[in-house]
């Protein structure tokens, strides 16, 4: 017996194998408990956002001065992949999004280099905000209210926000929370009477309103910085700046001329809970930083703080993202402990206990090594590489097993322990290692998966890579040397035990009606092929025929919902309140109904003026006539009502008031890639032209049973008077910019100053004391002062024409664009089957009807791109398995048996899903390739043993039939350990499971198949590659066959 080589080393040195096992369970347990457990995985979204601010300016004055003077500079940046921008009134909005791998430090340099060169902006815009996107994760929401002051909540609200910062929180930012101004309000009358402008009164602030040095003095040999400190900070101080001196001496101030006050920014978005404002605060964590652990410092952060607050001041947490981590880690990891008994328990049943006892202690040893690596290569615990270790057990218990159970039988043959373990782990070495570098190469090719997806899914074919070399180490170094103390137990008199009843069943089983069937479907091997083919093909008609669904990413219901109501534009912030408060209404009402008066369905609850809740891939609303109501119900676990029937009975319940002109509900999505179900993008138009198509689009969509909130993002915006410079307002020395800042002064206030106080920019804003309400018709009465001071009324400057803009515009790669979008229910209809119809019906019409152009986008252009991805990746990984699995048989046919039986593999998985009432999805074509790794590692070794036979048999039907009847055990111990081990995950009753339950379908009734396709239908088709071959019923395969000579 050769006892060189690095196997033999660790099967014979006494501590070498203990040793290397103690390493990889410290290596794993360091890297546990260092991984961040999250959940999705952090990705790299490599993209640079500028936010450019116009105070008074509409969404078409922003898209024709701002976006399209950025738009042409930055599209064409190097690595620039598309460039989307959004007109809002008084804000741009541009999103670069940059190739992957892009050198995002440059291409930020890039950005602010191109926003520099721009010389056309209008002169009173504020300074373009550029910032590279930081990938955040959401730790959670708090929400601070009572009754108190909108200032003293805020400034609580600040505190907390320092206060986890310090705290090693990456991000907290206000939510709800308005600016702080100082205004001063001063009557047109008095203007006029001090021949005085509102820019007159805010260059005087500015002026007496500075902290400036003033220069050094030497005295004494001691140097003093003289500063000058006149910087007005509260409307006290801004009210005794002096205005202007009288020749009798006389000084106006600011506060003899007008009302000062400190107040907040009009406009912007407040939090209400009930009737009492409220502020939040967003808390993210940094990508280095575990979700659960920070979670934990924020609890104990509020718990302490709430101890120091008045009892009236409440500080709720809610939303809280870790949880979900939580609960999905917990659900796997008590899953993962059930099924490990099992597994335990069937090898008990087929082997000796001491070596099943090792064979299962493998799973953990190589899932823990596995852990390490994660930790090395900085992933995480999450939902995504979660699922590739539990995919990764029928790897690991399949390699064990081989060696466990070649062992076995070397040993009952009459070698000694030491031998067989040896003999064993070297004869199994080359096809074991073929199957791992076959499954190797089936992964490997996602990595190539690009957009949304590919990001997502990236740690899944790492991970699987991993837990299979820490499997390969751990069964060739690890347990031969526990095997062979374990046969040297069995002989020192264990081994003297008879057989079980069990054993001694299934040997008879093995050596009389076993081994008769296999010679039976081998001599009529075309027939069982054709079975086996016709049972495929059956099986393909229930995915045609529509019986297995196919979602992109299965989306488990979720415990946030939200009501989005956009009013009439114009609609006064009052009125959009009284619609928020009937959803409140509602929403109780709702909750009452669904739980026969008892409640706790709705844990925490408030409502928001002054934008919607955004939506995946979607935008949102701005301006006084929108907001949401934010619901967070008791967890899915925890409550029988389901998510959709209270969204239903929400909306059933709310009665919208007067001046609603979109109401929507939804729940936000659980998983896979940002967008809506159905975005439909419609360009090369005019926005009317556009506006009218998708009306036209939204009208017959929503005729589609299954179709709900439907909706465009190119909503009305508030009625807008357009001024038109006249003949006689030019010959005035007027321009259509003097006009604008003098009128734009008049309403929105001119800006006096701006000042930093509390980490929070101030302004100090001039205002005409006039409301809202008056505007339209003071602007007829408005005067203007010419370049000479002379005073003329606006009236004889311009003319006036109404009209109604949009509230949003958007553009993509420098068109301007407007999406329809929807969501679909899964149980009626599908994204595709709907699309289909729009492709085939609806779209042609509009276009031809309207000249514009259609695409699909959102999820279904992230599913098309994906799936097209994967079947490239999929043919590589095909191509790459057949070069490996070519090299190792050295045989160009040989390959093609074993990889023969993958898409055979699609049977099992199938019907499973069909009986378990599941839907496809991408996980469940991941899991595809664990399932296609475990059965092509038993048809390797099944090839491999009848290579092995026929040099001891010569006779091709024997070798065949007696290798089936040696690899019985091995694969049905490989079937009913993995199916163990994931079964309880499949009757796992928790809503987090349902993410990972079409994944144990796929493996669980795909290996129910597998010992049907690898013992009968592989040796089928090595005797029908004999045939074609020439050979017979004598023969070879691999190298033989192309030889002449027994392998």
């Amino acid at each position: 017996m050769d006892r060189r080589g690095i196997i033999s080393f660790f099967a014979t040195h006494r501590v070498a194998g203990n040793l290397l096992m103690m390493l990889m369970i410290l290596f794993g347990l360091y890297g546990v408990s260092n991984l961040n457990r999250q959940i999705i995985p952090t990705f790299q979204f490599d993209a640079i956002s500028i936010t450019v601010q116009w105070p008074g300016s509409s969404p078409e004055d922003v898209e024709d001065n701002i976006i399209q003077a950025i738009e042409p500079e930055v599209r064409f940046l190097d690595n620039v992949d598309k460039v989307d921008s959004v007109a809002y009134a008084g804000l741009a909005d541009i999103q670069i999004e940059f190739e992957e791998n892009a050198d995002m430090s440059k291409a930020l340099t890039d950005v602010q280099s191109a926003i520099a060169r721009i010389t056309t902006f209008p002169i009173d815009i504020e300074k373009p905000i550029v910032n590279q996107f930081q990938n955040t994760d959401m730790v959670c929401k708090i929400e601070i209210s009572g009754p108190f002051s909108e200032a003293a909540l805020k400034h609580v609200a600040k505190t907390i926000r320092d206060d986890l910062l310090d705290l090693g929180m990456s991000k907290a930012r206000l939510a709800g929370a308005r600016d702080s101004e100082i205004w001063v309000e001063i009557s047109p009358d008095v203007l006029r009477r001090l021949d005085m402008t509102l820019a007159d009164v805010a260059e005087r602030i500015e002026a007496f309103s500075l902290d400036l040095p003033s220069g050094t003095i030497e005295s004494g040999g001691i140097s003093r910085q003289i500063r000058s400190e006149a910087m007005a900070r509260s409307a006290r101080e801004v009210g005794a700046i002096e205005v202007l001196s009288k020749s009798s001496g006389e000084k106006l101030r600011i506060k003899d001329i007008g009302i000062i006050s400190e107040t907040f920014e009009e406009g912007s978005v407040s939090h209400f809970r009930g009737e009492e404002k409220s502020v939040g605060i967003w808390v993210n964590r940094g990508v280095n930083v575990d979700s659960i652990d920070a979670q934990k410092v924020v609890t104990q952060y509020v718990e302490k703080l709430r101890a120091e607050l008045p009892p009236t001041m409440h500080v709720e947490l809610f939303d809280v993202f870790a949880d979900q981590a939580t609960q999905r880690v917990r659900m796997l990891m008590t899953n993962g402990g059930t099924g490990l008994a099992l597994v335990l328990i069937v090898l008990f049943v087929f082997l000796n206990f001491r070596v099943a006892f090792w064979v299962a202690m493998g799973i953990p040893i190589a899932v823990m090594a596995a852990f390490g690596g994660m930790y090395v290569y900085g992933m995480s615990l999450n939902m995504i590489s979660m699922f590739a270790v539990i995919m990764g057990l029928g790897i690991i218990v399949d390699d064990a097993i081989v060696v466990a159970e070649h062992t076995e039988m070397l040993h009952r043959r009459g070698m000694s322990p030491e031998d067989a373990t040896m003999t064993a782990a070297k004869i199994m070495f080359a096809p074991v290692l073929a199957a791992s570098l076959t499954t190797i190469a089936a992964f490997f090719p996602i990595l190539t998966v690009g957009q949304e997806v590919g990001r997502i899914i990236r740690e899944m074919p790492i991970t699987v890579i991993l837990v299979i070399i820490a499997s390969l180490v751990e069964c060739f170094l690890i347990l031969p040397n526990h095997l062979k103390h374990a046969l040297s137990k069995m002989e020192s008199g264990e081994a003297q035990r008879p057989p079980s009843g069990f054993k001694k069943a299934f040997i008879e089983f093995r050596e009389n009606r076993f081994s008769r069937f296999v010679t039976y479907c081998f001599d009529r091997r075309y027939t069982t092929l054709i079975a086996a083919v016709c049972i495929f093909l059956i099986t393909m008609t229930l995915m045609v025929s529509g019986r297995i669904g196919f979602e992109f990413f299965a989306s488990p219901e979720t415990d946030m919902v939200y009501g989005n109501v956009a009013m009439a534009p114009g609609t006064p912030r009052a009125k959009t309140r009284d619609m928020i408060r009937e959803l409140a209404r509602a929403a109780s009402v709702a909750e009452d109904r669904l739980t026969g008066g008892e409640r706790g369905l709705i844990e925490f609850e408030f409502g928001t003026v002054g934008t919607t809740e955004g939506r995946q891939g979607e935008g949102i609303i701005n301006g006084d006539h929108s907001g949401a109501y934010s619901i967070q119900l008791a967890p899915s676990d925890d409550r029988d009502v389901r998510t959709y029937q209270f969204l239903a009975e929400w909306e059933k319940e709310v009665q919208p008031i007067a001046g609603v002109e979109n109401l929507v509900f939804f729940e936000r999505s659980a998983g896979g890639p940002p967008g809506r179900d159905l975005d439909i993008r419609l360009h090369g138009a005019e926005l009317d032209v556009l506006k009218a198509a998708a009306l036209e689009i939204r009208t017959a969509i929503m005729t589609v049973p299954g179709v709900t909130a439907v909706e465009d993002n190119l909503p009305f915006g508030k009625e807008e008077i357009l001024l038109e410079l006249t003949p006689a307002g030019r010959a005035m020395g007027f321009t259509t910019q003097s006009v604008a800042r003098q009128v734009r002064n008049s309403y929105e206030g001119a800006i006096a100053k701006r000042f930093s106080q509390d980490q929070e920019e101030i302004i100090v804003r001039v205002k005409l004391l006039e409301s809202a309400e008056q505007v339209t018709e003071s602007l007829r009465e408005l005067y203007l002062r010419t370049a000479d001071g002379d005073e003329v009324p606006l009236t004889e400057v311009v003319s006036f024409e109404r009209t109604v803009g949009y509230a949003t515009i958007r553009r993509e790669d420098g068109l301007r664009q407007i999406s329809v979008t929807a969501d679909v229910d899964p149980s009626i209809t599908t994204s595709n089957a709907v699309l289909a119809l729009v492709g085939k019906d609806i779209a042609p019409q509009v276009r031809e009807k309207y000249g514009i152009n259609i695409e699909f986008k959102g999820k279904a252009e992230e599913q098309r791109e994906a799936l097209a991805d994967t079947g490239v990746a999929l043919l590589l990984a095909v191509l790459t398995m057949y070069i490996i699995l070519a090299w190792v048989f050295s045989s160009y046919t040989t390959p093609l048996i074993v990889l023969a039986i993958v898409p055979f593999a699609l049977v099992g998985a199938f019907i499973g899903h069909w009986i378990m009432g599941y839907r496809l999805n991408m996980l469940s074509l991941m899991a595809l390739l664990g399932l296609s790794g475990v059965m092509i590692n038993d048809a390797i070794i099944l090839v491999t043993r009848v290579k092995l036979r026929l040099g001891e048999l010569a006779d091709l039907r024997q070798a065949v039939i007696l290798s089936a009847c040696e690899r019985l055990r091995p694969v049905i111990l490989t079937t009913l350990t993995t199916i163990g081990g994931l079964t309880p995950l499949l009757f796992e009753g928790s809503i987090q499971a349902q993410l990972v339950q079409p994944l144990a379908v796929t493996l669980i009734f795909g290996l129910m198949f597998s010992p049907f396709l690898v013992l009968f239908v592989v040796p089928s088709l090595i005797g029908i590659g004999s045939d074609i071959r020439g050979r017979g019923r004598r023969g070879s395969v691999g190298p033989a066959a192309e030889s002449g000579a027994p392998g």
